[in-house]
């Protein structure tokens, strides 16, 4: 399967969900979607730092072409969410369990990438 499809529908996917959970009040999908990206996340960091020395370039790929869309398309559905006039679904322990995936999603992806 071609990569840049993978990434497309990382993208759409999450996106979707995020966007679909503003719009229906819901918050326990974007909790979940949250703390799987976190956990994908982690995963791909550790195989991409390698254990003595040796890095794992697929990892760095898969974390470009997956998570990284996927974050970008929590964003892009929540934006598009609220400029609709939903309100985000960020409140209570779900919330708190979204802000907190994304969070630590985003900032492992990041630290992938600097390695």
């Amino acid at each position: 399967m071609n990569v840049w499809l993978i990434g497309a529908a990382c993208l759409l996917g999450a996106g979707f969900i995020a966007w679909g959970a503003a719009r229906l009040r819901m918050r326990w999908p974007l909790a979940a979607l949250s703390v799987l990206l976190a956990a994908i996340a982690t995963q791909l960091f550790l195989a991409t730092r390698g254990q003595d020395g040796m890095h794992d370039l697929a990892a760095l790929i898969a974390q470009a072409l997956t998570v990284t869309p996927a974050l970008l398309g929590v964003a892009t559905g929540l934006i598009l969410a609220r400029l609709r006039g939903h309100p985000l679904p960020l409140r209570g322990l779900p919330g708190a369990i979204s802000a907190l995936g994304l969070l630590v999603a985003g900032a492992v992806a990041a630290m992938t990438f600097l390695i």
